[in-house]
């Protein structure tokens, strides 16, 4: 069975995760073609009464999930693996590209999941303290919270104490398997490009 070679983006909310990916869309770096998949944004734009991927149940299920906050869970990978598989068949990616993963394993349940599908070769961890994630979101500095309706404080430090207790933990697991683990602190100016910058001195990413 075929694998994607993938890089995953980690970080809280506010962290510039959904910034970082589409403007790595735009470059060429190590002579690689890059596809953001924003599992979140995925999930929003699935349930639209218009959106055909899921099954009525699927996005009765995800809505539900959306409204609180909520991560999947295991039981329910299938639903993000159709939409990974999807998107990788519409944006016409060959195993010679790479996917930025975004929200994207969320935990170690997930990441297990995803490894018939993807090989996850590079994590960024952007590490963006809770004071600046909250500064970041409320001033929109990566320009991707237009319309969000999900960013009162009491849900920001909510979905930043679930990355910490979940997905962080993704870190060791990854190093665990000796994936290339590099980790930018963010601030309340950091814009996708400086971060790019920082990566260009790697001499490989994937």
């Amino acid at each position: 069975m075929k694998k994607y070679k993938a890089m995953l983006v980690l970080g809280a909310t506010g962290a510039g995760k959904t910034p970082f990916g589409n403007q790595m869309e735009t470059q060429e770096l190590w002579w690689n073609t890059y596809y953001h998949f924003d599992f979140g944004q995925q999930l929003r734009d699935n349930v639209k009464d218009e959106a055909t991927v899921l099954t009525p149940e699927e996005k009765k299920l995800v809505k539900g999930l959306l409204e609180t906050n909520q991560l999947l869970e295991d039981k329910d990978f299938p639903i993000a693996e159709k939409l990974l598989n999807n998107f990788i068949e519409q944006r016409g990616v060959t195993t010679d590209d790479v996917i930025i993963l975004n929200g994207l394993p969320r935990h170690i349940g997930q990441a297990s999941a995803l490894d018939n599908i993807v090989n996850i070769k590079f994590v960024l961890f952007l590490n963006c303290p809770a004071p600046i994630a909250y500064e970041r979101i409320q001033s929109n500095s990566g320009g991707d919270r237009t319309d969000r309706i999900d960013d009162s404080k009491e849900e920001i430090e909510r979905k930043i104490k679930i990355f910490y207790d979940q997905t962080f933990p993704l870190i060791e697991y990854f190093r665990s398997k000796n994936v290339n683990i590099v980790e930018v602190a963010v601030d309340i100016d950091t814009i996708p490009l400086f971060i790019i910058q920082d990566l260009g001195t790697l001499d490989a990413m994937v």
